[in-house]
């Protein structure tokens, strides 16, 4: 098995970045991608202000949810 991080950013207001509401639905917005995909979620779901290469414009914020996912390495043999 294989740990994988996986994440998604979201470019909001600053303000928003502390409304409870916003934040539960990233982070089931990132636990529903991921179950869809059929990948289990090992790891808390993290929420942080990214800072990237580029300053996000004022007043704004680049948040980035994260977590880590197990899978399942699979070897091919050769018959």
């Amino acid at each position: 098995m294989t740990r994988s991080s996986y994440y998604v950013e979201s470019l909001v207001p600053s303000w928003l970045m502390h409304d409870g509401g916003y934040r539960a639905a990233l982070t089931q917005h990132l636990r529903d991608l991921l179950t869809m995909q059929g990948y289990e979620i090992v790891a808390p779901i993290r929420i942080r202000p990214e800072s990237g290469q580029v300053p996000p414009p004022v007043g704004m914020v680049m948040l980035r949810v994260e977590t880590e996912v197990e899978e399942f390495d699979i070897e091919v043999g050769e018959d």
